[in-house]
């Protein structure tokens, strides 16, 4: 059941990291948010405006968590939806602080489940990254051995609501969950997948709108995603270049000290404070401009008993460097407890989210104009701290990026404004963008025809398969200078072995640069960023799992030129999932990355030829999965995505065909078992409504003929190989993928690494070249 934009929340947390996580993902669908570090301070919040409360009971005794938490929940205004974030590890005072949930008489259902994080929970049990938790070294920091399921975290017997029961029938789920409920046991949740939590909150707030909800921001998303609202707050102005900014780590995690590392390999100065003394000793220099790193000295395991005053001196050093500071500095602070007492440390009792950088990296400002990002210790891959930085104070100075790239997602209930009306040509194809001509009297010099063309980043992919023997051929297309400014992530050397092998080495002159801002254009010439990964003797057409980490690192290097704004686009070579995932990165695909690397919850895939287009609802999960997880909010925003993709391409009033799910669309309940009619019609008649023109459910055999013919514009597919099986037939060798929905453009080659011919210098260049030509028709022009 959708909520509404005036409905009342009160999110609590335990820790400050949690409730600006909580208030970020709640900011996503209403109008704004707020963090509270004093909830007995608390004023009546604006219209409009959810509040979160940070308890601070991450620390406390039982007891004192119990109590802080029962304060908040008296006296409610009746209709009050209560959501408790808890720690998505089972971490803090949660037997207290369910209990204290359950003693109101809500009745409690608990889903600590974070998809985003790896973090899932099967037969009552929390598994992080595929591991029950208790045989995993997430808990090396606490002083207590880790659950062994989520009951015995509670302490007391609990209503189990299985896979089975959550993925089922949306009546067969309600009837469950009431059942559950009914015994007055708190209900724990099993969920995989953002899909699971969805329908959990939609049978919760079906069965019983008083119910306390509690979980970690997983559930807080999902809760996001069903309230209405208008669009984000706007977005600060950046802080000037002269403005420090101040990183302060105070996490026990493993990875913090390689965060740091990369941090700190980028430039940022670095004060290591012992853990036993309050400061990092002799007088500190003052805090200049740029970015500095706070953090503690490694000294062996952590101490959980001198954890609170390890952090509270912590926070004494951050302030204390912060007065040396010519002006007010932004902050970087992770941990929640390390966050709390910075703020606590400044005065500082409120913020203010705006956005994420990264999932759980939330921005937010200060009453006083401070801008800070907070962060959950345990969050973040290897390059999360740089990402954050970057976003902060963009690395280079070429093309500076209006804003820092924080990501708040649109409202799916709220279209795009359309452009005006254009014309629709299908012999350019719909994403063939004319240029303007210029005024008489005033035509543009080649120069500024070059300086208006966008930055694409093209990464090279996987340097052992075909990627960069269509590269090379690819950006030697007479067309390719005329629409785009290329800039290849990848390796030098891998790029001259292939212009050799396809017979382009007389015509290729493959020069390095530092980035977008070094490159000259010129014919013959291939700019490339070498991060210089691939062994010279790395064979073509073989598994390498050195290539498959190689790829990773060129796309995280492009998402970072995005993300500050130095590429208005992104063009991808394949990369092999297998040499991915044997490198150390466990992502199903370009997709799925992409989203990760640029903080984004939800993509959508799109296929496109001269032929058909088509969208996918679902994309790398099984089948089965993919039937659960589709529902009437998913395929609305992705219907939405696409639409807006298209206008954005000039298509002024696209025609959308959404697919079924059964054959035949189910021919009214002869197949399937209602599908169609539960998790695809809601969608279409709201997005009819919107003025969208969307129509279906089709037969996906008929849907695809049709748009064969040029009936549709684009063509909706609830699953994989619905839509990649009719692209493929229709137009494999010019075919183009794009990832719809991030903050930058993205197209992909319709292709694999072709291992069978890679070295061969016989692979067709023509979908890179579609790829690119595609990029430039979706790409703005720089900014700066």
């Amino acid at each position: 059941m959708p909520l509404g934009p005036g409905q009342r929340v009160l999110a609590v947390a335990d820790d400050l990291s949690g409730a600006a996580e909580t208030a970020a993902a709640l900011l996503s669908r209403t109008t704004r948010t707020r963090v509270l570090l004093d909830p007995r301070t608390a004023t009546p919040a604006p219209a409009g405006t959810t509040t979160v409360f940070d308890l601070d009971s991450r620390q406390l005794p039982a007891t004192g968590a119990a109590a802080r938490l029962t304060a908040v929940l008296t006296g409610l205004a009746p209709g009050t939806l209560v959501l408790k974030k808890v720690d998505s590890l089972l971490r803090g005072n949660l037997a207290a602080e369910i209990a204290a949930l359950a003693a109101t008489g809500r009745g409690v259902l608990l889903a600590p489940a974070l998809p985003t994080a790896h973090r899932t929970v099967r037969d009552g049990v929390l598994h992080t990254d595929g591991l029950p938790l208790h045989t995993s070294n997430a808990w090396r920091a606490e002083n207590t051995p880790p659950p062994r399921s989520i009951a015995e975290a509670l302490r007391v017997p609990v209503a189990l609501l299985g896979l089975a029961a959550v993925r089922g029938p949306a009546g067969l789920l309600r009837t469950a969950l009431r059942d559950a409920l009914a015994t007055g046991l708190p209900v724990v949740a099993d969920a995989e997948t953002d899909a699971d939590l969805d329908a959990l909150l939609a049978a919760a707030l079906d069965v019983d709108p008083r119910v306390a909800l509690a979980g970690s921001g997983g559930l807080a998303l999902a809760l996001g995603r069903s309230l209405g609202g208008g669009p984000p707050v706007p977005l600060p102005p950046p802080c000037p270049a002269a403005c420090p900014l101040l990183v302060v780590v105070g996490t026990a995690e493993p990875l913090a000290a390689e965060q740091v590392r990369r941090l700190t390999a980028d430039g940022a100065a670095l004060h290591a404070l012992d853990p036993g003394a309050s400061l990092p000793g002799g007088p500190l220099p003052p805090l200049r401009p740029g970015t500095t790193v706070l953090t503690l000295r490694p000294s062996g395991p952590p101490d959980p008993a001198a954890a609170r005053a390890t952090v509270r001196n912590l926070a004494r050093t951050a302030a204390a460097l912060l007065d040396t500071a010519p002006g007010p500095a932004d902050l970087v602070l992770t941990g929640g407890e390390t966050a709390r007492r910075v703020l606590e440390a400044l005065g500082v009792r409120e913020l203010r989210p705006q956005g994420q950088v990264h999932h759980g990296a939330v921005l937010a400002t200060t009453p006083d104009g401070r801008t800070v990002v907070t962060r959950p210790g345990s969050f973040g891959d290897a390059d999360s701290l740089r990402l954050i930085a970057r976003a902060l104070r963009p690395p280079t100075a070429a093309t500076p990026p209006a804003r820092p790239a924080v990501h708040s997602p649109p409202d799916p209930g709220r279209p795009a404004p359309k452009p005006p009306r254009t014309s629709h040509d299908h012999a350019k194809g719909p994403f063939m963008n004319a240029t303007p001509a210029a005024p008489a009297g005033t035509a543009p010099t080649a120069a500024e025809k070059s300086d208006a063309l966008p930055f694409i980043a093209v990464t090279m992919g996987d340097g052992a398969g075909i990627g960069p023997e269509v590269i090379v051929p690819a950006l030697l297309d007479p067309g390719t200078l005329s629409r785009i400014r290329p800039v290849v992530v990848g390796d030098a050397e891998r790029l001259r072995r292939a212009a050799e092998l396809v017979g382009l080495a007389g015509r290729a002159r493959i020069v390095t640069v530092e980035g977008p801002g070094d490159a000259e254009f010129t014919p013959g010439r291939i700019n490339v960023i070498d991060l210089g990964l691939l062994p010279a003797d790395l064979p073509w057409g073989a598994l390498s799992a050195v290539a498959g980490d190689a790829a990773y690192q060129y796309v995280r290097v492009a998402a970072e030129l995005a993300l500050s704004g130095a590429v208005q686009g992104i063009c991808t070579a394949p990369l092999n999932k297998e040499a991915l995932h044997a490198g150390g990165h466990l992502y199903p695909g370009h997709t799925e990355l992409l989203a990760h690397l640029t903080g984004v919850d939800e993509v959508s895939m799109m296929l496109s030829t001269d032929t058909v287009k088509v969208i996918h609802v679902t994309t790398h999960i099984g089948l089965i999965d993919a039937v659960n997880r589709i529902e009437p909010g998913l395929v609305e925003r992705t219907v939405r995505r696409g639409h807006d993709a298209l206008v954005r391409a000039g298509v002024g009033h696209p025609v959308i065909g959404v697919c079924g799910i059964n054959p035949h669309a189910g021919e009214n309940g002869l197949f399937g078992y209602g599908e169609e009619e539960e998790k695809i019609v809601p969608a279409l008649e709201i997005l009819r409504a919107d003025g969208i023109d969307a129509r279906g459910p089709l037969p996906a055999d008929t849907a695809f003929f049709l748009a064969g013919r040029g009936d549709y514009d684009l063509i909706v597919a609830m699953y994989h190989d619905q839509g990649h099986g009719p692209v493929k037939i229709l137009g494999l060798e010019a075919g183009v993928n794009l990832t719809v929905g991030l903050p930058v453009i993205r197209t992909s080659v319709d292709h694999g690494t072709a291992f069978d011919i890679a070295g061969t210098g016989t692979a067709d260049p023509g979908s890179m070249i579609e790829a690119l030509r595609q990029a430039a028709a979706l790409a703005p022009g720089p900014t700066g």
